[in-house]
Parts: structure tokens; C-alpha cells; sequence
């Protein structure tokens, strides 16, 4: 179990190892599978290009204090933990049983990929650039992100924008893999 002082373990998950769940998973998409005390998972998408920002914009993301936080692999400024081999595996089942991940992995490769190709900045255009404000402690009940799509966008990337931010917080549950997270 994680200990009183961490609240969420954030799980880097590279592209290719998402693969073996998902046969037709985009490249360069990796996932962040965010485990809190609270019994939630919150799985988030991001390209490989963006892992260095990801420690930072997943603490805004989900209004998360940065010492009640740990990182596996290990991320510098933050706490690790230990993830056995067998966690790993259980990890990628819960992974695996959740369909709509592969959703937002293509939405978010197609979004970012269309941003790059217009010479927009991917960050503005998804939503990503979270203004900095005081880090709560995330509530039981998770945290939800209701920010409306840039209203330039073509009517059909706007429904995708929208589509791939409401599976970010849609694929939280309650998972039956208590012992998943050991101190």
C-alpha cells in the first residue's frame, strides 16, 4: 500500500511496452497510470517527446501536492517506490481492460500530431498549458477537468479534443488490485 505520506503513485509507461496490450497502439504514445491511496486510476496519455514535462503537468493536472507523489521509474525531484515485475503485469491487465485508453492514444497522436504539421502549439491547442496555482491534495472522489475545446479548431477536431479529455478521468475505477501499490 502506498504510506500516508504518499498519496499517488504515477506510473511512466513507455509506447512500446503499452503495445503488448494493445496491438494498435499509436507510436510514441506512452501512458501515465496514476494510482492514488484513494483506490482510483486516472490513465493519461502523452508522447514520448513530452516525458520530461510530464512529472510537472500531471501534479497541476490532478491538483496533487508534489511530496504526497511518487514516480516509477524514479523522476528527479519526486519519491519512488519499488514495482516489482509482478506489479508491472498487473498493471498492464488493468491497463488492457480498459478499451478507451486506445481511444485517447489515437485522438492525442492524431490532435498533436495535426498541431505540429499547422504550426500550433500542441500544449495550447489540447489544453495542456494548466496555469500554475497552489497544489491541493486530490479528494477521494477524484478531480475532474472541464475545459471547453479552442473554439478555432475545425467542428471535427474540437469533438475529438473534447472526446480525448473526458477518457482521461472516464478510466478511473476502483481496481481490485489492492496490493498493486507496495511500500
Amino acid at each position: 500500500m502506498i504510506s500516508d505520506v504518499e498519496t499517488t503513485m504515477i506510473v511512466l509507461i513507455d509506447a512500446d511496452d503499452v503495445k503488448f496490450a494493445f496491438s494498435g497502439w499509436p507510436d510514441h504514445i506512452c501512458l501515465a497510470a496514476c494510482l492514488s491511496s484513494f483506490g482510483t486510476c486516472s490513465m493519461i496519455v502523452f508522447r514520448r517527446d513530452e516525458r520530461h514535462l510530464m512529472p510537472d503537468r500531471l501534479v497541476k493536472l490532478l491538483k496533487l501536492r508534489r511530496e504526497n507523489t511518487c514516480f516509477v521509474p524514479e523522476v528527479d525531484g519526486f519519491k519512488t517506490k519499488q514495482f516489482l515485475y509482478s506489479d508491472e503485469r498487473r498493471l498492464m491487465a488493468l491497463v488492457a481492460s480498459d478499451p478507451v485508453v486506445l481511444e485517447e492514444a489515437v485522438d492525442y497522436a492524431v490532435n498533436y500530431n495535426y498541431a505540429l504539421e499547422e504550426g500550433l502549439d500542441p500544449a495550447k491547442m489540447l489544453g495542456l498549458d494548466i496555469p500554475t496555482a497552489d497544489p491541493v491534495v486530490a479528494s477521494p472522489r477524484g478531480t475532474m477537468v472541464n475545459e471547453e475545446a479552442n473554439p478555432m479548431l475545425p467542428e471535427f477536431l474540437r469533438r475529438s479534443v473534447e472526446r480525448s479529455r473526458r477518457p482521461i478521468f472516464a478510466s478511473r475505477r476502483v481496481p481490485t488490485l489492492g496490493e498493486l501499490i507496495r511500500a
